[in-house]
């Protein structure tokens, strides 16, 4: 298990060991578990015009595994930048994409540079830079896949900025396969706004399963300021049997907000919430990830058959929308980009 320790944050951007808790009072007694629902399968209210990508088709043989990487203009059809949901709708093979915003660096529908392809780590670079996540979608995802938020809830796109969609493939069918994922999203009324969110990610990346064993890793990370969770999306592979969140804290420390599969690509795993999860009831949150290693091979943090265990979501306010990087020594934070004056 992993516990946050140490600095306070300051800034904006700002990576900090997460400090030790200062608890606001919280209900009397606690209220029930809320678990959320998943994601209304519409377009969010009040929409005045939105935009969409099409993602270039890519051909996978029987078990490849690519991780291409392209970059479009943002064109936004109407009077609004503020987003209140979005859609994905692909076939077999999306293991899934990270699409977001970053400053524009050309013209038109193109590769990403060489450099590029295949870095996901590059994503949060482009967040640093003022960047909005578009879009992260549960793993193996087919068919079409919601993502919304609460009536009058969105995220604010910036002008001078271009849409860059890092993409993870992976054929797991006896049969080539082209995948072709195309995205929309919806933007709603400026006067119906009654709060703006902001993305997070929180992940534990010291993953060891052992060959055919069961094992579970918890990362547990106090914020310095309050944060309210409207959606969550667990990102697992296969070998993923649970991923849950719990209060950390306070009254209702313990108490269940997230109670996943994981991994299920029929039905998806997004959450979204009409209360949102008030992690200021305490220190924070602790979030875990179950597998089931059926190999014969010690299973770690990566690509292919390795794992993953991370959390993503929209928070709000936008500026307590905290990222997290949990190890087996700590729980590192990073704060989000405040908004140019």
């Amino acid at each position: 298990m992993v516990r946050g320790h140490g600095a306070r944050w300051v800034i904006a951007a700002a990576v900090g060991i997460l400090a030790g808790c200062v608890v606001d009072e919280g209900p009397p007694d606690p209220a029930p578990d809320y678990l959320g629902h998943p994601p209304l399968k519409r377009p969010p209210a009040n929409v005045v015009g939105g935009f969409k990508i099409a993602v270039p088709p890519v051909t996978l043989m029987p078990g490849e595994e690519q991780q291409p990487c392209f970059i479009f203009p943002l064109e936004i059809q109407g009077p609004s930048t503020l987003v209140g949901g979005g859609s994905l709708t692909v076939g077999a093979g999306m293991h899934h994409g990270n699409v977001n915003t970053r400053p524009k660096t050309g013209e038109g529908i193109r590769p990403c540079p060489a450099d590029e392809q295949g870095g996901e780590g590059f994503v949060g670079f482009d967040i640093l830079k003022g960047g909005a996540v578009l879009f992260g979608s549960s793993t193996q995802v087919a068919g079409t896949e919601w993502q919304s938020f609460p009536d009058g809830m969105g995220y604010r796109l910036r002008e001078g900025f271009e849409i860059i969609g890092r993409m993870h493939y992976l054929n797991t069918t006896s049969a080539p396969i082209t995948v072709a994922p195309v995205y929309a999203w919806f933007t709603i009324d400026e006067a119906s706004l009654k709060q703006e969110i902001n993305a997070f990610a929180w992940q534990y990346t010291n993953i060891e399963i052992p060959p055919n064993s069961q094992a579970t890793a918890t990362g547990a990370c106090n914020f310095p300021a309050p944060m309210h969770l409207v959606t969550v999306l667990p990102h697992m592979h296969k070998l993923g049997t649970a991923f849950t969140g719990t209060y950390l804290g306070g009254p209702r420390d313990g108490q269940l907000f997230l109670d996943s599969r994981g991994y299920d690509p029929e039905n998806g795993v997004m959450v979204e919430y009409d209360q949102a999860v008030d992690l200021s009831q305490g220190a924070g949150a602790s979030f875990a990830c179950t597998w089931h290693n059926t190999l014969n091979k010690t299973i770690k943090t990566g690509v292919g058959d390795n794992e993953m265990c991370i959390l993503f979501g929209y928070a709000y306010p936008p500026e307590n929308a905290f990222s997290a990087n949990a190890t087996d020594q700590a729980c590192i934070y990073v704060a989000p980009p405040l908004p140019s004056p």
